[in-house]
C-alpha cells in the first residue's frame, strides 16, 4: 500500500507569513515609547495652587501692617508648605508689606494655610475602562458623557505677635480658589472650563 503523500503547503503561503512576520517587526521597530517623569503634582495642580494662593493672600486687608517691618512665619499641613511661605512672603511685598528677618522686625505673623490642596472628583456616564479577566484584553472607556473636576482651595489665617511674643490682634481671614473642568461628550467632543487664567482682584479697603 503506497504511503500517504503529506498535504502540500498552499503556493505562496510560506511568502505570506513571512511578509506578516517581517511586517509586524517593522511597526514594532517604529514604534517609539515617550518615558514621562511624574511630579508630585500635575500641572494643573501646581497652578490651581499658586492661583489659590494668590487670591487668598489678594483677599487679606494688609492695612494694619502698613509701614511696619514685620517677620512672617507661615504653616501648612502639605508637602507645598516651603513654596507657599516663599510666594506668600512675595506677594506681602508686592503689596507693600516690609516683610524682614526676626531681629529687625517690630511685629511678627505667623500665617496658617489650612487648607492648602486641591480636591478632584469625576462623573462618567458610559463605560469606564476595563481588561477582561481571561484574555487580558483592555477596554477603553466610553464616555457618553464625563465630567472632571478639580478645586484648589487656600485659606489663610494670620495673627500678629509683638517682638516678645504677646498676642496683638487676628487679622480677617483670606479665602482664595481656582477650578479646573473638561467634559466629554459622545467619546470625542472635550473641553475644558477653567478660571485659573482670570485676573486676581485685591480686596478693597475697609472704609
Amino acid at each position: 500500500m503506497p504511503a500517504a503523500r503529506r498535504p502540500r503547503s498552499a503556493p505562496g503561503a510560506g511568502a505570506g507569513l513571512l511578509t506578516c512576520v517581517l511586517a509586524v517587526a517593522w511597526l514594532a521597530a517604529g514604534c517609539t515609547t515617550v518615558r514621562v517623569t511624574p511630579t508630585q503634582r500635575s500641572g494643573v495642580e501646581q497652578r490651581l495652587i499658586v492661583r489659590s494662593i494668590e487670591r487668598a493672600v489678594a483677599d487679606l486687608d494688609v492695612g494694619p501692617l502698613a509701614d511696619l517691618p514685620v517677620a512672617l512665619e507661615l504653616y501648612a499641613l502639605t508637602a507645598d508648605q516651603d513654596f507657599a511661605r516663599q510666594y506668600t512672603r512675595s506677594l506681602l511685598e508686592a503689596r507693600g508689606v516690609r516683610v524682614v528677618s526676626g531681629d529687625q522686625a517690630s511685629r511678627r505673623l505667623r500665617v496658617f494655610a489650612s487648607p492648602l490642596a486641591v480636591d478632584t472628583a469625576e462623573t462618567l456616564v458610559g463605560v469606564p475602562s476595563l481588561q477582561l479577566p481571561v484574555l487580558a484584553v483592555p477596554i477603553p472607556e466610553i464616555a457618553l458623557f464625563k465630567w472632571e473636576r478639580a478645586q484648589g482651595t487656600a485659606d489663610v489665617q494670620v495673627y500678629a505677635y509683638d517682638v516678645s511674643g504677646r498676642f496683638l490682634a487676628r487679622l480677617p481671614d483670606g479665602h482664595g480658589g481656582a477650578r479646573w473642568n473638561r467634559f466629554t461628550i459622545l467619546i470625542f467632543i472635550s473641553f475644558i472650563v477653567t478660571d485659573v487664567d482670570d485676573p486676581v482682584e485685591e480686596a478693597p479697603p475697609p472704609e
